[in-house]
């Protein structure tokens, strides 16, 4: 049988005075004659906010949590034991909270004796209540700094498996943004320049099994031409990444023979590439050297491998393009292909693994 109290204290305020605080079973001790009980009239103002002019019941139970609407009536029942928590809680962070004045306090007050707690009192469930990526904009510089400090230690106390949860996690954020951005781009016309800048500032984590970039190798050796970009894989050896544009055309079409050859600037690209793969290899030495200087990476500097990132085989209008675009990639011994859609979709198939992997 459900009973009530009417809230006649005058600490609820005149907007919640009348209101009827029920309980189910034997009325709790901690509920006085004039409603009073420690969170009611925060209790009923949360549940005021919710509901609107809907109208609830709160009704204390021994052990039932639960929400309810009967007859246009929304009930909400509330354990003595969910009440019992909070109380706790409240002890906690006020006793925590207390501690923390007294002692900053008494360090102003009485210097010679007290020292200022250098250990700041932290109350149970404040990160809880705050983290949210919402608060990432608001933000400010020092924030930011604090919680890089903060991270590599949180990391290093937590098991390895919840390190590795975190790191599949932030990777796979990372990476999915990183997606959605190159999907956009592929659809914009943009300079090459700009996917020069693009691609050298992502290509570590777009393209997996890469442990560095070296941009601009300052050697000088006759009339020796070295590219502006290569890249380190993850054994070590060197791979030369020439880059034109996604819109660039790959293919041209011999109607009288029906096939298809590479487009003049594709041509061109591939020159290039195998110029620069022969001036790094006739200079092994000075290469390995510069960058063993400059980087502190130990090279294998034998028959670096080109790499083209061109096009978008998403233009091609038959299968017999699709086909003769292979077997061209295939002619080529020292050069890989690597198309922007193909590029966009080995990170996309990368995602997936990673979510499945961090279930």
């Amino acid at each position: 049988m459900v009973k009530s109290v009417v809230v006649t204290s005058k600490s609820y305020g005149n907007i919640l005075k009348g209101t009827k605080i029920y309980y189910e079973g034997k009325k709790p001790n901690t509920l006085k004659k004039d409603g009073t009980i420690s969170f009611g009239k925060h209790i009923l103002e949360a549940l005021k906010r919710k509901f609107g002019n809907k109208k609830f019941q709160w009704i204390i139970t021994e052990t039932q949590d639960s929400i309810t609407t009967k007859r246009n009536i929304v009930r909400v029942r509330t354990s003595q034991q969910t009440l019992k928590r909070m109380n706790a809680s409240l002890w906690d962070r006020t006793r925590d909270i207390k501690n923390d004045t007294v002692s900053n306090f008494f360090s102003i007050v009485y210097p010679s004796h007290f020292g200022h707690n250098e250990v700041p009192v932290y109350v149970p469930g404040t990160l809880a209540g705050i983290l949210d990526g919402k608060i990432l904009p608001r933000l400010s510089g020092e924030d930011r700094e604090v919680m890089n400090k903060f991270l590599p230690e949180f990391i290093a106390s937590e098991s390895l498996n919840a390190i590795n949860l975190l790191k599949a996690k932030t990777q796979i954020k990372t990476l999915k943004e990183l997606a959605e951005d190159l999907k956009k781009a592929l659809d914009r016309s943009y300079a090459e320049s700009w996917w020069q800048t693009y691609v050298k500032k992502n290509i570590l984590i777009i393209q997996q099994g890469y442990i560095s970039s070296i941009e601009k190798m300052n050697i000088v050796v006759g009339n020796t031409k070295y590219p502006d970009f290569i890249l380190v894989t993850h054994d070590n050896y060197l791979d030369i990444l020439e880059i034109k544009k996604p819109n660039t055309d790959l293919l041209k079409h011999d109607a009288g023979r029906n096939i298809y050859y590479w487009d003049k600037e594709v041509a061109k690209a591939i020159v290039q590439i195998e110029n620069y793969i022969e001036y790094v290899q006739h200079q092994a030495d000075t290469v390995r050297n510069y960058i063993r200087d400059k980087e502190q990476i130990d090279l294998k500097v034998v028959r670096p491998r080109g790499v083209i990132l061109v096009g978008d085989t998403r233009k091609f209008s038959n299968q017999k393009e699709c086909d003769d675009f292979r077997l061209l990639c295939q002619s080529t011994k020292n050069i890989l292909f690597v198309t922007y859609d193909e590029l966009l979709s080995r990170l996309q198939n990368y995602i997936k693994v990673l979510e499945e992997h961090s279930k």
